[in-house]
């Protein structure tokens, strides 16, 4: 046995039991903050409408999507609402999951008709650690965002102490969605 295992044995407490060392499970609990038709209604309070449509991404969408985002995407089919008034497309939302430290956190990101975040909202939150991200505050500094801002910790939004990955992922969650909706809807 290594000794830095057996200190962190040690340390989470669970003393002689560390000579055979196994990690010891991390609890989470969900906490389920939105439903989908309540976020969808917090996002288009006044929508006559909202459509679930199943979209696509060309090859060539996603792979551009891609290589602004750094990463892969996990499917080339997103689902997007988009809310009508009147008949006019009044915006666009996508429900987002992005790992915090090791589970999902499920949020709602809104988008007005010019591609700019309209509202973002926590929906579940899976993770012991870093739910503060739901205090509005935070969610706050997205509104007005576009994909042609950084979106990120320390240069546009200011992170939450104790929440540094959650607030991550709400980064990347946003960036996602943003890209998705002006490339499938901006003509």
């Amino acid at each position: 046995m290594k000794r830095r295992e057996f200190v962190v044995g040690i340390l989470r407490g669970t003393g002689a039991a560390a000579i055979s060392f196994t990690p010891l499970p991390v609890w989470a609990q969900q906490r389920v903050y939105l439903t989908e038709e309540q976020a969808l209604k917090l996002v288009f309070p006044k929508a006559d409408r909202i459509l679930a449509e199943d979209k696509e991404l060309s090859e060539a969408q996603a792979v551009a999507i891609e290589q602004r985002l750094r990463y892969r995407l996990a499917s080339r089919r997103q689902r997007v609402y988009r809310a009508e008034s009147s008949g006019q497309t009044t915006g666009y939302a996508m429900i987002v999951n992005e790992v915090g430290k090791e589970q999902f956190i499920t949020f709602i990101v809104g988008i007005n008709p010019d591609f700019k975040v309209r509202r973002v909202a926590l929906m579940v939150f899976r993770e012991s650690r870093g739910g503060e991200v739901q205090d509005t505050r935070f969610a706050n500094q997205f509104k007005g965002k576009s994909d042609k801002d950084p979106i990120a910790i320390g240069v546009d939004v200011i992170g939450i102490t104790g929440a540094t990955l959650s607030s991550r992922a709400f980064c990347r969650g946003v960036k996602k969605a943003l890209l998705i909706c002006e490339t499938l809807y901006k003509s």
